[in-house]
């Protein structure tokens, strides 16, 4: 909006006119809309804005469906960097043309391993086996053997750890989800508990996820400090790691 800065000075921009700080004047810059849209030799550009934009509704309803999780163990750059892997998924749609590839289930390998935390990673901090499996409703975790003590490389500070499963199916063509429920967690634990051996956790749906459905597995890890018996996450929640280590 333009404005007056003296009697008769102006600043800003009046009609298709831009005045500058300077005093000069100059003519309003024609906007590229219309080219953009139209033009042949923004073809390329159409195409890559279309799919970075399809990406980025990936990226987010992703986000949405696990935001618990994701809200303890996340970095200031998840969002741009799983925008990033959801347009490797889009690009590896061999069915239709640039510019209009979508997501398909059958593509979804490289988001397995996808850190949400670039800070923490799960292989420096839990050295415990476990497996992540799906059947029908249910994606589960079995954990063979966990001894607190050596397998988890805590940070300094913490006197108790919880270990983290949570699942999601996604529809990607209406760009909504459902949660599964974990009836059962390992819950809260002191980092000198006794070993535990073959714990099995499973996240529930009320229903099997359709077949086109990308179905989401993450697990990681949540460090605490006891505290006058509250729990307090340790170090503002930089040092729990969370990963996507299961996908169909």
């Amino acid at each position: 909006m333009a404005q007056q800065t003296g009697i008769l000075g102006l600043q800003g921009t009046v009609g298709g006119l831009v005045f500058r700080k300077d005093g000069s004047v100059a003519q309003k810059p024609a906007s590229n809309k219309a080219k953009f849209m139209t033009a042949a030799s923004m073809a390329r550009t159409r195409e890559n804005a279309s799919e970075f934009g399809l990406a980025a509704s990936y990226s987010k309803v992703l986000r949405d469906s696990l935001r618990v999780a994701i809200a303890a163990a996340s970095d200031s750059r998840v969002a741009s960097r799983l925008t990033k892997a959801m347009r490797e998924v889009i690009g590896l749609d061999d069915t239709n043309d640039r510019g209009q590839r979508v997501f398909d289930s059958t593509n979804s390998a490289p988001l397995l391993g996808f850190n949400f935390n670039a800070g923490a990673g799960i292989g420096q901090t839990m050295y415990f086996p476990y497996e992540v499996t799906g059947a029908g409703a249910d994606v589960t975790m079995m954990i063979p053997a966990l001894n607190p003590a050596a397998d988890v490389a805590a940070p300094q500070g913490t006197t108790h750890f919880e270990v983290v499963f949570a699942a999601s199916s996604l529809d990607m063509e209406t760009l909504t989800y459902t949660n599964a429920v974990v009836a059962a967690p390992l819950g809260i634990l002191a980092v000198n508990s006794v070993a535990l051996a073959n714990q099995t956790v499973v996240a529930s749906f009320p229903a099997a996820p359709p077949a086109a459905n990308l179905v989401v597995g993450v697990v990681g890890i949540n460090f605490y400090q006891q505290v006058n018996g509250k729990f307090y996450p340790l170090n503002n929640n930089s040092t729990n790691p969370l990963a996507i280590e299961y996908v169909a």
